[in-house]
């Protein structure tokens, strides 16, 4: 396949701006081009070749920003290239920069034109689909219909949101609301849920009646419904014909380059059996063919373990729980994480969802106490001191707790985006609340049909990404990995751009592995990290403003991972006091340590 010749990808844009010059002036509309620089809104620099977008905009420094795309388009000059899966992970990933900068987005349009071949796309909250090409030479009229006809779109029919009003001053929507209320301001999250999953917004409301504290408090949820339907992904395609679906080739890789390029501010699910470049697209509900090869390079002992990793022995009949690969501690064995059962790990995601998504349940969570005032939050990252996210932190744990004692739910889907610092209205309040029971799962109930892993790829716990069923050790896991993330990736302020990047490129490609590749290699990798010797070089990298939370982090990795037969235990215990206890202790002590480090500077 002969390579891309920038002279003539230059030429080929070149005319096509004077085309649109001739058809489509004052459509207040316009194609772009970004293919010399990149787009705002991401932290992967990433760059199209040609987009539409309203001209009204502002460009701050003339650059366009990714929330303003309305249509994404790629050009290739060889035509063969129309069919292949380069091209249309290429396009995916535009895709997923427009969707991360607009999260209430239905769907993408968008085309290819290869050589003279152009092909449709559309790209919706189940996955793409697209027309069959035709020869933009041979067929002009066609070419310039569609051209015309982005352009002349409403914003509906681009894929935008038309549920959330404005009234010149502010957003609203409009909601039945609960008799019991008389308060209007409410935190509302939009979320595209699997059908095969329970809602978030029945889970908040199971928690909110079974006492469960530090986490969203529930007021209301209902399904969208838009000029009498109901909003589905299902009535939207509702009159399509579909053909066999398309499979990747194995040989596929994508290697983002950034993990934010998502804007993964809701959930990652990811398929069971993926590539590495597959593993990104599995959120656009593309298959990949082939199985996962074993990662090569590892240690014998690190490989045993992954090839076991989804042989689970069943459970005794006198309820006690053993597994294959965890570690056994027999009757009246002392060690270094004590004579404590082991809980096994039970597989509770076993049939294929495919695209079965429905789009837009709207869950109005009102984040508030007994008196109904609206609490607002910030990320982890918008912290305005050490001592801040810690509190956050400890107190998210402690909501994780509650949600799995009092609440009989299991979050697994704990990120850095799934945690917010509170604005308390008493001191009694949490400093930090668990939000977003996305991928939640009550503990009594069936499998819930979805064969995904759960969870934030870079958050994901070590079992988890060997393809075991999640525990609440897991969750515990993944905030130790929002703990390290935060620690790495943020505190450098008043650091100017160029000289943070570079500093951070060092630090980011230690984290790299924790987000790229097949889930043996990424298991491999955190198994890597948590070992005594190179954790010390993962802490080694905390930003300046968290220098002195190396023994915090010290603390909790023994806590989660105390050595067994010279191996990091990985497992579940039965007691599981004991994990949520030493994490909390570790932070109460760090945190008691700023308190009197600040009185001392005071």
């Amino acid at each position: 396949m002969r390579g891309q010749n920038p002279r003539f990808k230059v030429f080929f844009l070149e005319w096509f701006m004077k085309l649109q010059d001739t058809i489509l002036t004052g459509l207040g509309r316009r194609y772009y081009t970004s293919a010399n620089k990149v787009l705002r809104g991401s932290e992967a620099d990433r760059k199209l070749d040609i987009f539409l977008t309203p001209t009204n905009v502002a460009l701050p420094n003339g650059e366009h920003d990714w929330s303003h795309v309305l249509v994404i388009g790629e050009h290739k000059r060889n035509p063969d290239e129309d069919r292949s899966s380069k091209t249309l992970v290429q396009l995916a990933g535009y895709a997923r920069e427009v969707f991360g900068s607009r999260p209430k987005r239905q769907f993408v349009p968008g085309f290819t034109i290869c050589g003279s071949m152009m092909r449709l796309w559309m790209f919706d909250r189940s996955g793409p689909y697209n027309s069959e090409n035709f020869d933009k030479h041979n067929e002009r009229e066609q070419f310039i219909r569609v051209i015309a006809g982005y352009a002349l779109m409403t914003d509906a029919e681009l894929g935008l949101n038309t549920f959330v009003r404005h009234d010149g001053n502010s957003k609203y929507i409009v909601a039945r609301r609960g008799s019991d209320s008389t308060e209007w301001e409410y935190v509302v999250r939009f979320a595209w849920p699997s059908d095969q999953r329970q809602r978030e917004g029945e889970l908040l409301k199971l928690a909110k009646e079974r006492g469960v504290t530090g986490i969203a408090v529930w007021f209301s949820h209902e399904q969208i419904v838009i000029d009498g339907h109901v909003d589905t992904i299902s009535h939207f395609r509702r009159d399509m014909k579909f053909g066999t679906p398309r499979k990747l080739s194995s040989k596929v890789f994508w290697v983002d380059g950034s993990p934010e390029s998502s804007r993964a501010y809701s959930t990652t699910s990811l398929g069971r059996r993926s590539e590495s470049g597959a593993t990104h697209l599995m959120d656009l509900g593309i298959s990949a063919s082939g199985t996962t090869p074993s990662s090569s390079g590892q240690s014998r002992k690190r490989d045993e373990r992954l090839d076991g990793g989804s042989r689970l022995k069943r459970s005794k009949p006198d309820g006690s729980h053993t597994s294959r690969t965890d570690v056994r501690i027999k009757q009246g064995e002392l060690d270094a994480i004590g004579a404590h059962s082991i809980q096994e790990t039970v597989v509770d995601s076993l049939a294929d969802c495919r695209n079965k998504w429905q789009r837009n349940i709207v869950d109005s969570i009102q984040e508030a106490e007994a008196d109904e005032l609206l609490l607002t939050g910030r990320p982890l990252r918008e912290n305005q001191s050490v001592r801040e996210p810690l509190e956050a932190l400890r107190d998210a744990i402690q909501g994780q707790k509650s949600l799995l004692e009092h609440g009989r739910i299991l979050h697994r889907d704990i990120s850095e985006n799934n945690i917010i610092i509170t604005e308390r209205p008493n001191k009694q309040a949490p400093k930090g609340r668990l939000i977003d029971l996305d991928l939640a799962k009550e503990l009594d109930s069936m499998p819930s049909g979805a064969r995904y892993r759960t969870g934030t790829m870079q958050f994901m716990a070590i079992e988890v990404l060997e393809g075991k069923g999640h525990t609440y050790r897991h969750d515990l896991e993944s905030f130790f990995y929002v703990f390290l993330w935060m620690c790495i990736r943020y505190g450098y302020e008043g650091v100017a751009r160029q000289k943070l990047e570079k500093l951070l490129r060092p630090k980011t490609n230690l984290l790299r592995g924790w987000y790229t590749g097949m889930y043996t290699e990424v298991a491999n990798t955190k198994l890597g990290h948590m070992g005594k010797n190179r954790f010390e070089k993962v802490i080694a990298k905390f930003a300046p403003k968290f220098e002195n939370l190396k023994q915090l982090a010290r603390e909790l990795r023994s806590t989660l991972f105390p050595l067994r037969d010279e191996d990091i235990f990985t497992g579940t215990l039965h007691d599981h006091d004991i994990m949520y206890d030493g994490m909390i202790t570790a932070f109460n002590r760090a945190i008691g340590h700023l308190g009197k480090a600040e009185q001392a500077n005071a």
